[in-house]
């Protein structure tokens, strides 16, 4: 293998690594959406049962975890897209 081979090589290595960098943050934002969701719900149902109630806390925790867990992945998203737009200001310097 050539020494350009391998330069280019690293090049684009350098280049994936930046991307799964750059990405990796927004690829766990919809599982921890759906599990703090389940994770409300099955609370919910718990008292539900333990109370021997109507899916009152059901209801109640449910919706409590969707409005926590969207708030959540709005401020997330909000701050990576921020960090982004610095650090492409700071590379184009």
């Amino acid at each position: 293998m050539s020494e350009e081979q391998k330069q280019r090589m690293r090049r684009e290595i350098a280049e994936q690594q930046k991307a799964m960098r750059e990405t990796g943050p927004y690829l766990t934002l919809g599982i921890q959406l759906v599990l703090t969701i389940l994770i409300f719900f099955g609370a919910g149902h718990w008292l539900d049962g333990h109370f021997h109630t109507i899916p009152l806390w059901t209801a109640i925790f449910t919706g409590f975890g969707s409005i926590a867990s969207l708030i959540y992945f709005i401020v997330t998203v909000l701050r990576l897209q921020k960090n982004s737009e610095i650090q492409s200001k700071n590379e184009t310097k």
